[in-house]
């Protein structure tokens, strides 16, 4: 680490209160989320929802996306298609990183190149994948930079909001591991500390967004039952990802339960790299035919919908005439019986389990599918070990594993298919030959309605394929205290410069 760079943050870390736990400031905003971020504060490890709910207090990109999935500034002003594999973005002038780089068309083209490192090839994971289209950028003058990519992306803009731009310098002088720990973006707080546990902030206003509050203490507790006791006693002021089981808890504590759709499909993935049963359609199928989905009313309180597709209903893909399996217990027994398994069959799935809500939910799966002759053993896995399977630092151990058609932050279907459901995907575990045309079209064209018809064959096929379990499309709710306002979480996306603490 730079001399300057060590003064600046040691500086900032003066303010600290030594073993409080929070932050010696006048306005400190605490908040439990769910996870902590692979590699902590580096934005290139990951899309997962709780980690970008980190990501987005320290950094921003080009372009961000509203709820409705409309592109919208952030550290570009405008851009344009200049070709069919060139964008132009014009950049917003003023702006420096924590650690008091200018940002400028330079830091935009290192971190393209950083993206396209063999370092994230190997561990970039969701990032990466849904990113590896782009191949190169050029400065053009300091505030303006040209976007190159290796095939036809006519929702760039959309796309690269995955893209959070990290500081150059920082990034260069600190390495992978020590930038994770002592990160510097552009976003509206910075960071002052960062380990397993909690991550402390100070306000920054030298970016794109300024914040309302003068600091931000965010706990990583991936227990719920631990958030929800957290926001009880008064230590947080927000708490993300609250079962429904303790909804009332939250609003006896004075809180407000705040509920918001997600551009999300809960899933059970079949491994086809495994090969034997799920490598079979009619197996797949019958595995969605055997799932009672009125899971929805009975375990969840009502929230959440059905879903038989990739795209959630609020996410640019959906089709509204493509149905969820029906519950047919009967029908799942002759697939079965049709595909040489008429005495059912045993499989492993690779489940993690942090709440009331998922333990239920798995337990009621298990139920269903024993009912037409599957047992499934459910093997519990961190976080962690998941992400690790899914970059592949680790082995899967199953036949099926969690795992979900996240469509954030681009609200459009491709940024999941692209990522991790298709041929092209890094793992193989989702492969379906008959769709990689309509994939190609969807990824390269240019013309609405055209685009459009190519999401429509996917969600057909992908529906008819059964590739996966599908359960509901995920559903958000947060905890937030009376002294909070202003606070917004829509399709995952947390405005944490426009949040409010009162005295």
């Amino acid at each position: 680490m730079t001399r300057t760079r060590s003064l600046a943050t040691a500086a900032i870390a003066a303010a600290l209160v030594v073993g409080s736990g929070s932050l010696g400031l006048a306005q400190t905003l605490r908040v439990s989320n769910i996870g902590n971020p692979p590699n902590h504060g580096d934005p290139t490890t990951s899309l997962s929802y709780q980690h970008t709910y980190t990501f987005e207090t320290s950094f921003d990109p080009l372009v961000t996306v509203d709820g409705d999935g409309s592109p919208r500034a952030r550290l570009a002003t405008s851009w344009k298609n200049t070709g069919p594999l060139t964008w132009e973005f014009k950049l917003t002038p003023g702006i420096s990183f924590h650690a008091g780089t200018a940002f400028t068309a330079d830091a935009v083209v290192a971190a393209v190149k950083n993206l396209q490192s063999d370092d994230q090839k190997k561990y970039g994971g969701s990032v990466y994948g849904s990113l590896k289209h782009i191949v190169d950028a050029r400065k053009i003058d300091d505030m303006t930079v040209e976007i190159i990519t290796d095939r036809p992306s006519p929702i760039l803009p959309n796309e690269i909001s995955a893209f959070r731009i990290i500081d150059p310098a920082a990034w260069s002088d600190l390495g992978r591991e020590k930038f994770g720990n002592d990160p510097s973006g552009t976003g509206p707080f910075r960071v002052t500390s960062w380990d397993d546990t909690k991550a402390q902030m100070v306000r920054f206003e030298k970016g794109p967004r300024q914040p309302k509050v003068d600091g931000l203490l965010m706990y990583f507790q991936p227990e719920a039952a631990t958030r929800v006791q957290a926001f009880q006693s008064e230590a947080v002021d927000i708490a993300f990802g609250i079962p429904t089981d303790s909804v009332n808890l939250i609003k006896q504590a004075g809180g407000t339960v705040n509920v918001g759709s997600t551009p999300s499909v809960a899933i059970l993935v079949f491994n086809q790299s495994t090969g034997g049963f799920t490598t079979d359609k009619r197996v797949r199928q019958a595995f969605n035919y055997a799932i009672d989905k009125s899971f929805i009313d009975t375990l969840f309180n009502g929230f959440g919908k059905a879903a038989g597709q990739p795209a959630a209903s609020s996410v640019n893909g959906f089709q509204a005439d493509v149905a969820a399996y029906p519950y047919d217990p009967a029908k799942a027994k002759q697939l079965l019986a049709e595909a040489g398994f008429p005495n059912g069959l045993k499989v492993v799935a690779e489940i993690v389990n942090n709440n009331a809500d998922l333990t239920n939910l798995y337990q009621q799966i298990a139920q269903d599918l024993s009912r037409v002759g599957i047992t499934m053993e459910l093997k519990i896995i961190t976080l962690p070990d998941l992400f690790g399977r899914v970059v592949g630092t680790k082995e899967f151990e199953g036949q099926m594993h969690i795992m979900n058609y996240g469509s954030n932050p681009s609200i459009d279907v491709m940024r999941s298919i692209n990522a991790f459901h298709s041929c092209e995907a890094r793992q193989k575990w989702t492969c379906i030959p008959a769709a990689e045309a309509a994939i190609k079209g969807a990824n390269s064209e240019f013309d609405p309605k055209k685009r459009a018809q190519y999401l429509r064959e996917i969600a057909q096929i992908y529906h008819d394929e059964a590739p996966q379990i599908f359960l509901y499309e995920q559903f958000e709710l947060d905890a937030t205290s009376s002294k909070v306002s202003g606070f917004k979480n829509e399709n995952w996306r947390i405005n944490w410069a426009d949040v409010v603490l009162a005295n």
